[in-house]
């Protein structure tokens, strides 16, 4: 076949071409999988850092890690199974004895049969009414003691948590304002030092605002440090279990309206476990009185035996009984009637004692209450209102910057008071509910034990 030069020429430029674009489609191939390569490690990456974010906490979710690592709750519900065994060894029935016994008879002086010769027994102790009612009345009795205590230690860490939660946001909520103080000072701080420069102000009113932004940085400073303080404490009421970086989501205390006080104190007396605990310990005081003094009325054991030999055979029934002849136990009675004393006089006093506390707590809670209403409503309101008038009064030169700078510093006490106040309300509503044995609190710990 022959070609020209032209034709030739052009045939180069055809193959030329063709590998050309091979090459560039292979380039492309190449760089396409450089960058999926790529693409995939950011997704990996990517995904590796949110699963590593930690997840923030609600106060229910501290609540029920609290409740299923606290070593006196697991303790107080290890206790309350101890005596559920205990009851369960009041209740049961004595169990019968046996006696079987085997030999020979041989005659040692005169002509008797000889051969083996066999007995048996079986005595039976009767569970007399009189003494087992006081027993099992006593169990239970200790039993709904158990009870009461490890409900009153699953509140009280509720309560403890809740505490805690709740300064931990008191602390984020007061370093979130000094840190909008500090960034508010350090910018009249930095205009009163351009008016310096140009000759506009004394060095006096200079020095007083640097004074003053030193003061909005240790404030700062500080508050950063208390919110690290109470997130340590917080941890340490939850239990180790949760993670050393742990972040909760932020909630406002709820501001709840509570019933009367002759209401909460009825309802002390009801459903406060604590006073729970000390009516079950009467109880059981006075049950184990009375079996200590049943216990001087005879025991009675049913028995019957056989005898073998190879002549007859002897059977016997009877009842076998226990007389306290030389211990009449006026020990074990006097012992009884003295815990028994020492129970109701326990019991009086928690008695007492919880209502001391309850009208105390509602004292505080009904001065806090004012306290935030007034506040604010009136206070903060009014220094925000009186700050804004400075500003804009020394903007156009009618007030100094001190003036300024009270009015300032005026809101911030406000502020910060009213911040106090709300959380103080807080604590004093969760003390009150932990004395009332809050409904809500209870219906957390049943379900959280089912």
């Amino acid at each position: 076949m022959m070609l020209d030069k032209e034709g030739n020429h052009h045939l180069f430029n055809l193959i030329d071409r063709d590998h050309l674009n091979l090459i560039i489609l292979k380039l492309g191939r190449r760089r396409l999988y450089c960058w999926l390569v790529i693409f995939c490690s950011g997704c990996i990456l990517a995904g590796n850092v949110f699963a590593q974010a930690p997840k923030p906490y609600t106060i229910n979710e501290l609540i029920t890690i609290a409740l299923e690592s606290s070593p006196q709750v697991l303790a107080a519900r290890d206790q309350s199974k101890a005596i559920k065994g205990q009851l369960s060894t009041a209740r049961a029935i004595p169990n019968p004895e046996f006696e079987v016994g085997t030999g020979q008879q041989r005659s040692a002086t005169g002509p008797l049969t000889v051969g083996n010769v066999s007995s048996w027994s079986v005595t039976q102790p009767l569970d007399m009414p009189y003494t087992r009612f006081p027993r099992v009345n006593a169990a239970e009795a200790n039993f709904r003691s158990a009870e009461a205590t490890r409900i009153a230690f699953e509140i009280e860490t509720i309560s403890k948590v809740q505490q805690r939660f709740y300064e931990l946001m008191r602390r984020e909520a007061e370093a979130k304002a000094t840190e909008e103080d500090m960034s508010l000072t350090k910018q009249i701080r930095d205009r009163m030092q351009l008016r310096y420069d140009v000759g506009e102000t004394a060095r006096f009113e200079l020095i007083r605002v640097q004074t003053e932004f030193l003061n909005a940085q240790i404030a700062a400073e500080s508050g950063k440090l208390r919110v690290e303080q109470a997130r340590s404490q917080l941890r340490q009421v939850v239990g180790h279990m949760l993670p050393a970086t742990y972040s909760v989501v932020s909630e406002q205390p709820k501001v709840e309206t509570l019933p009367p006080l002759n209401i909460l104190l009825g309802e002390i007396q009801a459903q406060s476990p604590e006073l729970q605990k000390a009516k079950a310990d009467v109880e059981a005081t006075e049950s184990r009185l009375s079996f200590e003094k049943n216990s001087r009325l005879p025991r009675i054991a049913f028995k019957a035996s056989q005898y073998n030999d190879p002549n007859f055979t002897d059977r016997l029934y009877g009842l076998q009984i226990s007389i306290p002849i030389w211990d009449f136990k006026g020990g074990q009675v006097a012992e009884a009637e003295a815990n028994a004393s020492k129970a109701k006089n326990q019991f009086n006093a928690q008695s007492q004692s919880l209502d001391q506390q309850i009208e105390t707590a509602y004292k505080l809670y009904q001065i806090a209450t004012y306290q935030v209403k007034v506040l604010d409503q009136e206070v903060v309101q009014l220094a925000a209102s009186a700050q804004r008038i400075a500003e804009v009064s020394y903007r156009y030169g009618e007030r100094g910057m001190l003036e300024y700078l009270d009015a300032q510093r005026t809101f911030r006490a406000a502020r910060n008071d009213l911040i106090k106040a709300r959380f103080d309300l807080a604590s004093v509503v969760t003390e009150i509910q932990r004395l009332r044995a809050s409904p809500q609190w209870l219906a957390k710990i049943e379900g959280g034990m089912q």
